[in-house]
C-alpha cells in the first residue's frame, strides 16, 4: 500500500473525476463530517447535485488521547512526510486487523437521527448519496447507510468517496477514485501545504 498527498488543485480534479462516475441524481446528499463536508460543499456547483437536500452527520470515532495532544499535533507539522507516511501505514494496519472484530449485528442496532429529513415523504426520495473522503474499516459508512435504509426503505442509497483504503472493509463504496491507497488530503492534520481554506467549506 502506498501513501499519496493531494494538494488543493489535485483534490478538486479528483472530485470532478468522482462526480463524473456518479450515475444517480440524488434527492438527498449526506455529508459525513468533517471531511464529507468539504466534498458536499464542492459538488453543489454541479447541476446534478444542486437540487438535493443536504444533511451533515457526524459519528464520534474512537480516538486515542495522544492524537488529541498539542505535542502530537505539533509533531505532525514538523516531521517529514516519509515518517508521517509510515505512521499512516501503521494506523492502517491496525484498522485492517480490527475489521474482523466488528460485529455487524451490533452495528445494525445503532440508529442515527437525520433531523429535518424525517419530514420528507418516503415516496419522494428515490436516490440518496453519502459522501466522505475515505472508507477504511467501513464502520461509519455502514452505520449511516443502515440508518438511512431504515428511514427510507425504498430509496436507492449509494456511497461516493475519494479513497477506498481497505478492500476488506465491511461496506464497499459504489464510487471511488483510489483503492488500497492512503490519501493525505489538504485538510488532514499532517498536511503541510497552505493552499486550502477550510473556512470556505464550513457549514
Amino acid at each position: 500500500m502506498k501513501v499519496i498527498t493531494l494538494n488543493a488543485i489535485d483534490f478538486f480534479e479528483k472530485l470532478d473525476e468522482l462526480s463524473g462516475k456518479i450515475d444517480i441524481v440524488p434527492d438527498i446528499v449526506v455529508e459525513v463530517l468533517s471531511a464529507g463536508g468539504y466534498l458536499g460543499k464542492a459538488i453543489k456547483v454541479d447541476k446534478k447535485f444542486n437540487k438535493a437536500q443536504y444533511k451533515q452527520i457526524k459519528i464520534q470515532r474512537r480516538r486515542e488521547y495522544i492524537k488529541q495532544s498539542i505535542v502530537f499535533r505539533t509533531l505532525l507539522k514538523i516531521l517529514p512526510y516519509i515518517i508521517l507516511d509510515r505512521l499512516r501505514l501503521y494506523e492502517s494496519k491496525k484498522a485492517k486487523n480490527s475489521i474482523s472484530a466488528l460485529n455487524l449485528d451490533e452495528l445494525q442496532k445503532d440508529n442515527i437521527s437525520f433531523g429535518h429529513l424525517g419530514f420528507l415523504h418516503q415516496k419522494s426520495v428515490k436516490n440518496i448519496l453519502i459522501v466522505d473522503d475515505a472508507i477504511d474499516t467501513g464502520r461509519t459508512m455502514f452505520i449511516i447507510k443502515n440508518s438511512l435504509q431504515k428511514q427510507f426503505p425504498k430509496a436507492n442509497i449509494k456511497t461516493a468517496i475519494i479513497s477506498w483504503t481497505l478492500e476488506n472493509s465491511i461496506i464497499k463504496p459504489d464510487f471511488y477514485i483510489y483503492k488500497n491507497v492512503l490519501v493525505r488530503f489538504p485538510w488532514s492534520k499532517d498536511y503541510k501545504g497552505k493552499d486550502f481554506e477550510k473556512k470556505s467549506f464550513s457549514s
